[in-house]
Order: C-alpha cells, then sequence, then structure tokens
C-alpha cells in the first residue's frame, strides 16, 4: 500500500511541477584518434605527474574511451593509459594529402627514415561523403638499405623508390585469386628485364621469344610472386635506374619491393578497383607532408 501510495505521489509530483528525474549518463562512445605528436606519452592517469607506461609514434591509431579536460583515455594495443589530446587528432594519415584529390583507393608504405627495411602499410578508400576511411593497418618491408630518392635510385641498389605510383599488373603463379585489375598468370617463360643495356630494360618478357636480347632478367617464376602487383616505378625505362618494383609477398627486407605477408597481399588484391584509381605512395613518414 505505501509503495502504491509513493507511486502516485511522484506521478503527481511529476505532472505538477514539470521536473522529470535525470537519465543515467551513457558511457561515451569510443572513437579512433592519431598521434600528431613525434612520440606521444601514456601515462597512467590525466596528468603529467602519473607514470609513464608506454609512448605512441606519430600516425598510430589510438581508441579513446574517455575524455577529462585536456586529457584522453586511449587504448592502443593492449595497454589503456591517458595521453594529452592536444596531440591527438580524428584525421587520419591520407586526410591531409594533397595529391590524391583524383583517386579513391590509397595504399601507404611509411617508415621511420630513410635507412631501415621496416615498414608500415595503410590502405584507404574515400566514402560518399569523400572522406578516407581507412581499410587495413599492417606490418611490411622494403629494400635491404632503404628507400632511395629519385636521385638515388640505381640498379642493384637494394632501396626502395620513394614517390606515388599507379599500380601495374597484378600477377601470381595460380589463377586469379579475386582480382578486379588486370591480372596476368606466371609462367615458368617469365621474365623480367633487368639489363639496363637493353632496349627491354624493366619490361615483363617471355624468356624463349626475347633470349639473346638481354644479358640479365630476373625470373619471374618464384615464391616471393606467387602474388603481387607491379608498381609502376621507371616506367620511361631511364637506364640504370631500377626495374622490377613490385609489391609481393615477404618476411623479410627486400632488393628494392616492398612486401608483406600473403594473406595481406591477396587482400589487397581483392580489394583493388581500378574504377577508383588506385595509387601508392611509398615515403619516410617525416616527409609525408609532401604528398
Amino acid at each position: 500500500m505505501f509503495k502504491k501510495g509513493l507511486a502516485i505521489f511522484v506521478a503527481m509530483f511529476v505532472l505538477c511541477t514539470g521536473f522529470f528525474p535525470l537519465k543515467p549518463v551513457q558511457a561515451a562512445t569510443s572513437v579512433t584518434k592519431y598521434v600528431t605528436a613525434t612520440t606521444l606519452n601514456v601515462r597512467s592517469g590525466p596528468g603529467t605527474t602519473y607514470k609513464i607506461i608506454t609512448t605512441v609514434k606519430k600516425y598510430q591509431a589510438v581508441t579513446v574511451s574517455e575524455t577529462r579536460g585536456s586529457w584522453d583515455k586511449i587504448t592502443v594495443g593492449s595497454t589503456t593509459g591517458w595521453a594529452s589530446n592536444q596531440y591527438l587528432t580524428t584525421k587520419n594519415m591520407a586526410e591531409g594529402l594533397k595529391t590524391v584529390g583524383n583517386n579513391k583507393q590509397l595504399i601507404l608504405v611509411t617508415a621511420n627514415g630513410y635507412n631501415t627495411s621496416n615498414a608500415e602499410i595503410r590502405t584507404f578508400e574515400r566514402n560518399s561523403l569523400g572522406k578516407w576511411v581507412p581499410v587495413l593497418t599492417t606490418t611490411g618491408y622494403i629494400g635491404k638499405y632503404g628507400f632511395a630518392t629519385a636521385a638515388d635510385m640505381r640498379e642493384g641498389g637494394k632501396r626502395s623508390p620513394i614517390g606515388k605510383y599507379s599500380i601495374g599488373t597484378t600477377f601470381g603463379r595460380y589463377a586469379n585469386p579475386g582480382t578486379k585489375m588486370p591480372y596476368r598468370k606466371i609462367t615458368s617463360d617469365d621474365v623480367w628485364v633487368d639489363d639496363p643495356t637493353s632496349k627491354l630494360y624493366n619490361t615483363w618478357q617471355s624468356r624463349s621469344k626475347t633470349q639473346g636480347q638481354w644479358n640479365s632478367a630476373e625470373n619471374m617464376n618464384i615464391a616471393a610472386y606467387t602474388y603481387g602487383f607491379v608498381i609502376n616505378y621507371n616506367t620511361q625505362r631511364t637506364p640504370y635506374k631500377g626495374s622490377a618494383i613490385f609489391f609481393h609477398i615477404g618476411s623479410g627486407y627486400t632488393l628494392g619491393c616492398t612486401a608483406t605477408s600473403q594473406t595481406n597481399v591477396v587482400n589487397i588484391l581483392k580489394w583493388l578497383d581500378p574504377n577508383k584509381n588506385p595509387v601508392i605512395i611509398q615515403t619516410p613518414i617525416d616527409e609525408l607532408n609532401k604528398y
């Protein structure tokens, strides 16, 4: 009887006063942000007096679950802590690029400087609003001695070229894995001419049909090329400026190509769409603003 009377009282109070009890505060939806500082400290609490528990690098993605003033509670990998939101932005790496206005798919290969073979590989696609949306983030490898500028690229230099390039023929030693791009199945007769003195320099050729027209050529029928695509570098075929620059399968440094796991390569091949004018940009991360 008491509970019923109390309920009637509350109802009458609400009707007469117009007061409605406040709803419980809902937890904020987590958002993805990206680091803008070269190195960002993550602390155990929201302030500089708290212990540093880890650091994150520029452009790395973090998940923000809570904000207290100028501090965001972030999760990166398996670690959760607090970081100054002065150095966090909702804009991803692709959104600030100036040279991709006509492209709807982007592969971004970055490294921490010129002299490392370790790289980060990220893919992005424009949504219906024209915004770049991250699709894949993974690790990969470039040339044994890192990146090279256009001036420094040379045949046999074991460096990968920096720059923005269109995507060439996709390829593999087996049937098309599902790419929409032009696909070519490799045979035991296929070679890529890497002889700078040959008129066929930096082209895919039939060994049997071109024998005698070059002094050296790379065999295409190898495990690294089980799946991959041609990066359209040195399409003018300037002698000695480098040849056979591919995106292919690999678990360590390359001789000038870009590599990642077979799963990643196949997923990227399936994702690529010629109607979206895909491109690849390769650069030290500190020089991303050039693109």
